[in-house]
């Protein structure tokens, strides 16, 4: 797991330091920005991240998204 967290380390970017006369929840809003768009853009690599997306942007599910998320399943079980 931490060749994992070093991997995604050198994809992420780096944050500034606190500017002067930023005060301290403006300069955490920055970081919870900056942290939640990269963990968005990270997510994206993941196997199962279309599965996700359908579950949570479509009720109900239609025919079309059953078979899009059974080929998900069957593409990532078989490789």
């Amino acid at each position: 797991m931490q060749d994992l967290s070093q991997a995604l380390l050198q994809f992420s970017p780096k944050l500034r330091d606190q500017k002067e006369g930023e005060t301290t929840p403006e300069y955490l809003n920055y970081i919870n920005k900056k942290i939640n768009l990269t963990h968005e853009e990270i997510l994206k690599f993941s196997p199962f991240y279309r599965i996700s997306e359908i579950l949570k942007n479509t009720e109900p599910l239609s025919l079309q998204d059953i078979k899009e998320i059974f080929n998900e399943v069957k593409k990532h079980s078989s490789a």
